[in-house]
């Protein structure tokens, strides 16, 4: 049974979209414009509602109240040239219902389908029947279920939160629009720079850790970014790559960036848009260089400093609140060529991408575009865009990114493959281990967690069946913000854990 802080924590972590509109204002967007090469998405909340349709309290996004067919979204998108178009919906609704998509004369209609996976995805892609035929210039488009009937479910008193359970009532996220014939050429061009992800399932498993603006030293009151440089500077990477050997991880998985941008080592194009959040001393290139000298690679994790420390003024200045989001999506790329670029080969990918179907998507960022950043300098580095509780964000995702928290189960094979709702990505699973969380948010005072979630035995038969399953596994440690060889950096009895891991994986 989890404590209350871990409760906390995780119910932080999984919270999909939500308190979006307190740390973020919507922007106010341009009438969009569809891609003619690409698939565009269009959140619900940024069309104009009527009836009882309603913008979720929670979840910025997401539009619910759907009660009669005159409740309904409406958007007027701009088209490049008149063609037919292929429509997908993301939504969230536990009994089947009738969907309906339609602009002017032409008309999709179809039942929803009903999951029929146990656990994640929450809310789901389903690809309309037929296509949606939209002149040259401005279009409006209509959202609505047209059954009252089917419309209502049981209510929403009892259940669950947006994104971290399956709603009564309909739930609509987005729509995507894209002509069959940029929907095929886009998997094409994923599947001619998929990333080679092969090595972590000969590797099976490696480390997942959250050095975060907010993480704590073993001992002191302030997060590390108040100390940011300081932070910096006195890694000890020795001690470091020390603790990473032991556990016997065939690749770390270190956040360049997690609740605040500050990036610790050079970047110049971080400088451009927001100088004072880099470091002069490159702690990434060398984490990288002395951890290939062991024989343990290294990706990066990317938050894009959407929450945590002070996000408003980084938001801005990076462009995730203007009326173009285009800047937005041109100014993360741009980071990540310089990131790949930097290290080459060595940089195996940027593995996770928090936050990427929550946070970044309805700002309709080019993945392609980021997909092709991160494999700048190394074109066989893996990707891996977070579905948080969701469906899967982008064909130019390689990996299976999602946020298992604490739990040691299994990925759930029939979410894989092309047109399927996690997408043709590589099996994966992140999960963290201890009680406590992703990271040490509050003041240490010494302890660092409370220790393993699950019994040894329990871990060691989870990490033998991943194996057999060819399933690798990314598990997270807590770490102390001062890396020093002062003190312990990982929890001992979470150390004791992974050793007997090791032994058990590696035979040694």
């Amino acid at each position: 049974m989890l404590n209350r802080n871990t409760r906390m924590t995780l119910c932080l972590c999984l919270s999909i979209i939500s308190a979006q509109a307190q740390t973020e204002s919507r922007p106010k967007l341009e009438i969009p414009q569809l891609r003619a090469d690409d698939v565009t998405a269009i959140i619900a909340s940024s069309g104009e509602l009527s009836g009882n349709a309603k913008r979720h309290f929670r979840s910025a996004n997401v539009v619910n109240g759907f009660k009669s067919p005159q409740d309904t979204v409406t958007w007027t998108v701009s088209v490049p040239k008149e063609d037919d178009y292929v429509v997908s919906v993301l939504f969230s609704k536990k009994e089947q219902t009738i969907l309906e998509v339609s602009s002017g004369d032409s008309v999709l209609k179809a039942p929803s389908f009903v999951r029929t996976w146990k656990h994640r995805p929450y809310f789901w892609r389903q690809e309309m029947p037929g296509t949606l035929h939209l002149k040259a210039g401005e279009n409006k488009i209509t959202f609505r279920l047209p059954d009252p009937a089917t419309s209502e479910g049981k209510g929403d008193d009892n259940a669950p939160r947006f994104g971290q359970g399956v709603t009564e009532n309909f739930h609509l996220f987005s729509i995507e629009l894209g002509t069959a014939a940029a929907r095929k050429a886009q998997v094409e061009r994923a599947q001619a720079i998929r990333g080679d992800a092969s090595w972590m399932i000969d590797g099976k498993y490696g480390l997942f850790v959250h050095w975060s603006a907010l993480s704590h030293a073993l001992q002191g009151d302030e997060p590390r970014v108040k100390w940011f440089q300081k932070s910096v500077e006195m890694f000890d990477v020795q001690v470091f790559a020390d603790a990473i050997e032991r556990t016997g991880a065939a690749w770390i998985t270190f956040t360049a960036t997690h609740q605040g941008f500050y990036w610790p080592g050079p970047n110049a194009a971080i400088d451009k848009i927001a100088p004072g959040r880099t470091a002069k001393r490159d702690l990434l290139g060398e984490i990288i260089n002395e951890l290939d000298k062991r024989g343990i690679r290294t990706m990066f994790y990317l938050h894009t400093g959407y929450n945590g420390y002070d996000p408003k003024v980084w938001r801005e200045a990076v462009g995730a609140t203007g009326s173009d989001p285009q800047k937005y999506s041109d100014n993360i790329e741009a980071i990540l060529r310089e990131c790949s670029l930097r290290y080459g080969e060595k940089l195996k990918g940027f593995g996770y991408t928090d936050g990427a179907l929550a946070w970044d998507y309805p700002l309709n960022p080019s993945w392609e575009g980021w997909a092709r950043a991160i494999k700048a300098g190394n074109p066989k580095a893996v990707v891996g865009f977070s579905s948080n509780r969701g469906t899967g964000v982008s064909p130019f995702s390689d990996l299976a990114v999602t946020d298992s928290a604490s739990e040691i189960g299994t990925i759930d094979r029939q979410l894989i493959g092309p047109g399927r709702q996690l997408g043709d990505v590589t099996p994966a699973w992140w999960c963290l281990m201890d009680k406590g969380g992703w990271l040490a948010n509050k003041p240490m005072n010494g302890t660092i967690s409370g220790g393993p979630v699950h019994s040894t035995e329990e871990y060691v038969d989870f990490f033998k069946r991943m194996a057999e399953e060819k399933v690798p596994v990314t598990i997270n440690l807590i770490m102390t913000a001062d890396v020093t060889a002062e003190h312990p950096i990982f929890n001992p009895e979470c150390m004791a854990v992974m050793e007997e891991i090791r032994k058990t994986i590696r035979g040694k």
